[in-house]
């Protein structure tokens, strides 16, 4: 007994030594503050404890943590979740550890770690950045690192002596110190070397230059008390405004074009070119003649310039000028693009290059030219540039599910056109799911009778463990042939191919509470009033199902004329199938060893009919599972694995990873974002991404067609809520798809973003706002 209790103490005493120099650093009168990140949850660790009882959670909670090692254990976990605290497992410190760059732990250890859906944070920890904070040293990936900095600083500038010195203010609203030294100040003078920002504290740094006439300046620094995993030091870059910034002398669009083009040259001692009432607009072949309507009609409009429209000109003075080239590097969707204060001059191969010809020079040109009344603007100036552009990837795709949420068709129209400013060029429109059948079918009405409406709408987050709440109220709705054949022709005139998705074998319970005879059991079914899965699906044994398809897709191909239509194949129980006399007799029929395998053969069969019938058929990656048909396209969404698998095997794949391109999901904080799908995926996380697996040689690569995001809409119930989702994301994307790796930048980007949101304001977008800078503050 008294050994026990010897035991006991000496236990408690080390545990107290351990945490003391936590609670030294971290009281609740100087506690270690640390920026707020939007997409991450920034833990504050203890792994050296290994926590084995409810006290040690309390004493850990008390000291400042909010994060711990449980290992595993069930009990500690649900008890450290009740009290807000995350418990980290055994699978977490072995990645922690694998990624220390020394032997001695930290003292004190923040770690970024991804959000899941469920509240809790996500095992693996990805590319982690971490602070000892004993030392004020940094260690960790230099992505995560600038990150806490970028969080942590807050940059001001003025100019003072005549414009001829400017005073930066550069205040940390962390309490991690930071030591830059300063290595480029891009022509500026300065007489400090190093800048020490101490915590919750401004520092003032002043530039001197002869003039200071530039509209930024980029200040080169290392960070001297950091670590990256390499054993370097981070170059850390920020800019600060020149004279013509701050004094307002040059117009704020400069170059801010998204997505990137691929060769983007500003040309030096020229003036801008001003479109006025004697500009001309020369047409020098017919392919230019219904894009270059994009550009009239919004002069018109916005800016009450009605340009004559010509063939040919004696004298290119203050015009602009359309003409076919035959350079094979411009391929169908490239362009080129010369303004200069004489002219501006476009070339292209074909219509849709000179389509997104006019939407680059959109983008150069005020942006209240995306106003949808007439704006009174001084000058309509376009700067003078050299652009050459081409795509990065030919499939360029936004995705939008209308089977748990129906969206009006002028929507749909404005969801197509925000897409075709920025040279997307594939519409996914998700026309059937298990919550409500949204086209016509005019040989199976009832589809549309029945299978549209559902009684009731879940109101929260669906779980399988509930609880569920209603709102007792009938939903429903679908799109006329009429309406869609509308929508398709719309999309066309802007260089957008609708892609229709009829998902099947699962899914396809809103079709089943309308032809109960084509599921296993017979029914009776109802449309579905939750989100999640179904175990119903249509009973893949039963010879009934195959001419409904067939049928449904009869009619699909004469509204949708694009090469492609999507059949789902995704999230199908096989739950009936086991149990179902038909589907067990069509196994053995056609020797199929188990149900992943018949459910190849449906999609196999189905395949077959699109091909009899001119058509390709893309579907989710589960159609990889039993053996994917031989002439399927596929879109990898659970990760990049299944992308990786079918490009390997010779198919085209579409990549569309829901852990980066799934713009349902969360795009900030889950405390604070509106109800959303999935984990965080904010817009650095999602630019991040690259289409290309480093697994693929580059002939398998070859295979990698482009890059989808998707827009699920469980959560989605209005159309404002849709545009906060999807924009910037979407954006981001778009310059994925277009922009070569090489010429991409996220601190680019963000810069070029500013732009962006307000042609958004003008244009009425309902954008997230996250990134959005305030004005009169510069930031990195």
């Amino acid at each position: 007994m008294k050994s026990t209790s010897r035991k006991s103490i000496l236990l408690f005493i080390m545990y107290c030594l351990l945490i003391t120099p936590y609670a030294n650093a971290q009281t609740k009168d100087n506690p270690l503050l640390i920026p707020e990140l939007m997409d991450f949850t920034l833990m504050r660790c203890d792994f050296n404890t290994k926590i084995k009882d409810k006290q040690q959670i309390e004493d850990a909670l008390q000291s400042g943590f909010n994060a711990i090692y449980t290992a595993n254990d069930r009990t500690l976990v649900e008890q450290a979740n009740g009290k807000g605290i995350i418990p980290l497992s055994n699978y977490t410190l072995s990645k922690y550890k694998s990624i220390v760059p020394y032997k001695n732990h930290p003292i004190t250890t923040f770690v970024f770690a991804r959000e899941r859906s469920d509240g809790y944070t996500r095992n693996a920890i990805i590319d982690q950045c971490f602070v000892e904070y004993a030392c004020d040293t940094l260690y960790g990936s230099p992505q995560w690192i600038k990150k806490l900095i970028d969080n942590s600083l807050e940059i001001h500038s003025r100019l003072i002596s005549n414009n001829r010195k400017l005073m930066v203010s550069i205040t940390n609203k962390s309490s991690l110190p930071y030591t830059l030294s300063i290595k480029k100040t891009d022509g500026l003078q300065t007489e400090q070397n190093t800048l020490s920002l101490d915590g919750k504290k401004e520092t003032i740094i002043y530039f001197t230059g002869n003039p200071i006439d530039q509209y930024e300046y980029l200040i080169s620094t290392k960070v001297q008390n950091t670590r990256l995993t390499d054993g370097k030091q981070l170059t850390y870059t920020f800019r600060i405004p020149g004279t013509l910034y701050l004094e307002g002398t040059i117009p704020t669009n400069r170059l801010s074009i998204i997505p990137q083009p691929n060769s983007i040259t500003p040309i030096k001692n020229e003036e801008w070119f001003t479109i006025d009432k004697q500009t001309r607009i020369i047409a020098r072949t017919p392919k230019a003649k219904e894009p270059l309507h994009f550009l009239t009609d919004r002069l018109g409009t916005v800016a009450n310039l009605t340009l004559p429209v010509a063939k040919t000109t004696k004298d290119d003075n203050n015009t602009i000028i359309f003409s076919r080239t035959n350079d094979p590097g411009l391929g169908k969707e490239g362009y080129s693009l010369r303004a200069t204060k004489r002219n501006i001059q476009i070339e292209a191969n074909e219509p849709s290059g000179f389509f997104y010809a006019v939407q680059t020079l959109l983008q150069l040109l005020p942006s209240q030219i995306y106003s949808s009344q007439r704006e009174d603007y001084s000058t309509w100036d376009v700067p003078a540039v050299e652009i050459k552009d081409v795509p990065r990837f030919e499939y360029r795709g936004l995705h939008l599910d209308v089977g748990r949420h129906l969206y009006p068709v002028e929507f749909i129209k404005k969801y197509i056109d925000l897409l075709s400013m920025q040279k997307m060029n594939r519409f996914h429109w998700h026309l059937t799911d298990d919550q409500g059948w949204r086209i016509e079918i005019k040989k199976y009405p009832k589809l549309t009778e029945i299978g549209s409406i559902r009684k009731e709408t879940i109101k929260n987050r669906y779980t399988a463990q509930g609880p569920l709440l209603f709102d007792n109220t009938p939903y429903g709705g679908f799109y006329t042939q009429k309406e869609i054949k509308e929508i398709v022709q719309y999309a066309k005139e802007r260089y957008v191919t609708v892609i229709p998705e009829i998902d099947l074998p699962g899914h396809m319970l809103a079709a089943l509470a309308t032809y109960p005879e084509l599921g296993c059991t017979g029914g009776p079914y109802e449309v579905g009033t939750r989100w999640g899965i179904y175990d119903d699906v249509l009973c893949a044994g039963n010879e009934k199902i195959y001419p409904f398809i067939e049928d449904i897709l009869k009619e699909v191909f004469e509204l949708f004329p694009c090469e492609y239509v999507h059949i789902g194949g995704d999230e199908c129980p096989k739950t009936r199938w086991k149990a179902c006399p038909k589907c067990q007799a069509k196994m053995k029929t056609e020797n199929l060893k188990d149900e992943h395998e018949l459910q190849s053969y449906v999609i196999r069969r189905v395949e077959k009919f699109l091909n009899d019938n001119g058509k390709k058929l893309i579907g989710w990656d589960e159609i990889l599972e039993g053996g994917i048909a031989p002439n399927a396209t596929l879109m990898s969404w659970r990760g990049v694995v299944a992308g990786i698998t079918a490009a390997k095997s010779g198919h085209p794949v579409i990549m569309t990873p829901n852990t980066h391109v799934y713009l349902d999901h969360y795009q900030t904080n889950m405390d604070i974002a509106p109800l959303g799908n999935g984990r965080v995926a904010s817009l650095e996380w999602t630019y991040s991404y690259d289409p290309i697996p480093n697994e693929l040689t580059p002939e398998e690569a070859l295979h990698i067609k482009g890059i989808q995001a998707n827009v699920w809409s469980e959560y989605l119930r209005t159309t404002e809520m849709v545009e906060y989702m999807t924009y910037p994301r979407a954006n981001a994307v778009a310059e994925i798809g277009w922009t070569f790796l090489e010429n991409r930048s996220w601190e680019d980007y963000t810069k070029r973003l500013q732009q962006q949101f307000e042609r958004w304001r003008y244009y009425n977008l309902n954008y997230a706002p996250h990134y959005k800078q305030p004005i009169g503050v510069h930031h990195k």
